[in-house]
């Protein structure tokens, strides 16, 4: 490298034209700045900060309706009214088809829930069944997956509703910094995720009494004003379909068993009047034996005739017993066609009864559970408030791996993003000097949360305390 403390010009220290020397300065100068450009450029090439500059950003989070589909390990709950060998539970298998009884195989994987009901529905009215009801539920999803940074990698029980909080709360909190202060950590995420998981469950019990209770009194429809949110309305909505297809089963049940009552009435009208006409034969019968027989004994009549006479009377009346014995038949069925009808009333009423007693008795037991889940939070939270010395200053990256259709798709969480089955959750300590942590999610109350689970240890209370 040129030094212009050190240099000596070619002329051996004579002084040159004082344009001829400015013009010399210039040209070293420009050489110079173009070396130790050069230098550094080479040099940040191969830096980590060049690595961090040049590498990709992630992607944003994708939409989630995008990604509650039907894929290959699903098992569903498919239920076909008055169709019990259809009724069962299904696997969709490798290929993404589910196996059914007489419509054989049925491509689901990359439908949701509701469209592969209306594609089963389709296929069974193709010529199988006429005006089929079928519903079909996802009745066992895929786990979430928690690796890294975490006590307890591995895969968790997917529950609607989980959020990243609460993914680390069940592999046992972060485990970076004291771990005291880590066990704190994840007993409060795991009282946030109960006290979660009580409300969530609260709301979907009052939603079935309300339910149940509309099915009691017999209206044919039911709502609430009390509950509110996107999640009330879901479950409302889940009970408003339970409740229209338990009481569509019903009518028909119920509907079938009037309509043999009715046939069996018609019936019975019909015998009775033919019991009638039949009467009136035997009578007159009777009365010709009874002439012929003056006729036969004043030596007027033949024996043969009287006999024949006899013979008729005697098949009218018999035709006659037929009659009764079909009367009484037919009052035999109707009686226990009515019983039926009566019973399968009945017995919808009494379930319905039950249901609603243990739904009682469930809410009950979730209020009761209720204060002592936000007083032990609270607790939890003020213990960690008072052992975190505000030293730590690490934060946290939550990336989430997410299957959409068939390619695999990465992104940035903050603690309040809500995951999808089959999710996998990567916690990783912030590269030191980064600064690098999620970008905050919006709090209830409109003020920032704070990113994922390690950030500052402020940062982390005002998360807990948030309401």
């Amino acid at each position: 490298m040129l030094d212009f403390r050190t240099f000596r010009p070619w002329n051996d220290g004579r002084r040159l034209g004082s344009g001829l020397a400015a013009t010399l300065k210039t040209t070293l100068k420009k050489a110079l700045g173009t070396v130790l450009g050069a230098a550094l450029v080479l040099g940040l090439a191969g830096s980590p900060l060049a690595a961090e500059v040049q590498a990709p950003a992630p992607l944003p989070e994708p939409p989630a309706e995008a990604a509650l589909l039907l894929s290959s390990g699903d098992k569903v709950t498919m239920v076909v009214f008055g169709q019990t060998d259809l009724t069962g539970e299904y696997v969709v298998d490798a290929v993404g088809d589910l196996n059914l009884p007489m419509v054989g195989r049925v491509r689901v994987a990359g439908l949701s829930p509701e469209q592969a009901e209306t594609l089963v529905r389709t296929r069974l009215n193709d010529g199988y069944l006429r005006s089929a009801t079928v519903s079909l539920r996802l009745s066992e999803m895929k786990p979430v997956y928690v690796l890294g940074e975490v006590r307890s990698p591995g895969s968790y029980t997917y529950r609607y509703g989980l959020t990243v909080l609460g993914a680390v709360a069940l592999a046992g909190g972060g485990r970076v910094g004291d771990r005291s202060i880590t066990e704190l950590k994840g007993e409060v995420l795991t009282a946030r995720e109960r006290l979660r998981g009580l409300e969530i469950a609260r709301l979907a019990q009052r939603a079935r009494q309300l339910r149940l209770e509309a099915q009691r009194d017999g209206r044919t429809s039911f709502v609430s004003d009390e509950l509110i949110g996107p999640e009330a309305t879901a479950l409302l909505r889940g009970e408003q379909e339970i409740f229209s297809l338990q009481r569509e089963s019903e009518r028909s049940e119920v509907g079938l068993l009037r309509q043999q009552v009715e046939r069996l009435e018609t019936e019975r009208t019909a015998l009775t009047q033919q019991r009638a006409l039949i009467d009136e034969q035997v009578k007159l019968t009777e009365a010709q034996v009874r002439n012929y027989a003056r006729l036969t004994d004043n030596g007027h009549g033949l024996q043969t005739i009287m006999v024949d006479r006899q013979r008729e009377n005697a098949r009218v009346r018999a035709e006659l017993a037929r009659i009764d014995a079909d009367l009484a038949r037919n009052g035999t069925a109707t009686g226990e066609l009515t019983l039926r009808q009566r019973d399968t009333e009945n017995g919808h009423r009494r379930r319905v009864v039950a249901d609603l007693q243990a739904t009682r008795q469930q809410l009950l037991e979730t209020e009761a559970s209720l204060p002592i889940a936000r007083d032990l939070l609270e607790s939890r939270a003020r213990r960690l408030a008072a052992s975190d010395g505000g030293t730590e200053a690490t934060g946290w990256t939550i990336e989430v791996t997410r299957t959409l259709r068939d390619r695999a798709v990465t992104f940035k969480a903050a603690l309040t993003s809500v995951l999808l089955p089959g999710d996998v959750v990567q916690v990783s300590p912030a590269r030191p000097g980064t600064g690098e942590a999620p970008p905050p999610a919006p709090a209830r109350n409109g003020a920032a949360a704070p990113g994922p689970v390690s950030q500052a240890a402020p940062a982390l209370r005002s998360s807990i305390e948030t309401p």
